[in-house]
């Protein structure tokens, strides 16, 4: 299968089925008002060859307090916030083909984020939005 037309379904692969790229907004808003635990975080550094700190990071929640709390689920932000990663991540992937492509964009240093690497927005909100749209035009060939 050509990979134009097999795609991962990395909102799949990190909840253990329970949510797809397929999942309706409120279905979505269901799963993270329940919380995540801290196997969702395991499986999203292992998909995106990331630290467990960094995923820590840019969810924002410490290492030390999910190693801490292994069995008990995250809070709602948090958990807002791993699932928007994980979408943000594979719509890069998409774009960029593979992860190795998409960590060493994310890890470079570019115009659209005043010379530092889109890593050091991925936290914020309308850092994930920035990196999407930037994203977005260099699909569609814009490439300032």
């Amino acid at each position: 299968m050509s990979n134009s037309t097999f795609q991962l379904d990395f909102l799949y692969i990190v909840t253990n089925g329970k949510l797809s790229k397929y999942s309706s907004p409120l279905e979505e808003i269901n799963y993270v008002e329940k919380g995540v635990n801290t196997e969702v975080l395991e499986a999203i550094s292992k998909l995106l060859k990331w630290e467990l700190g960094l995923v820590a990071n840019i969810i924002g929640v410490k290492k030390s307090s999910l190693l801490r709390k292994s069995t008990k689920l995250l809070n709602k932000k948090v958990s807002e916030n791993a699932i928007e990663i994980t979408k943000l991540s594979e719509f890069g992937l998409n774009y960029f083909g593979n992860i190795d492509n998409w960590n060493h964009w994310l890890n470079t240093p570019n115009l659209n984020f005043e010379g530092q690497p889109p890593l050091r927005v991925i936290d914020k909100i309308r850092g994930r939005e920035l990196i999407r749209g930037v994203i977005h035009r260099l699909k569609y060939g814009y490439t300032a």
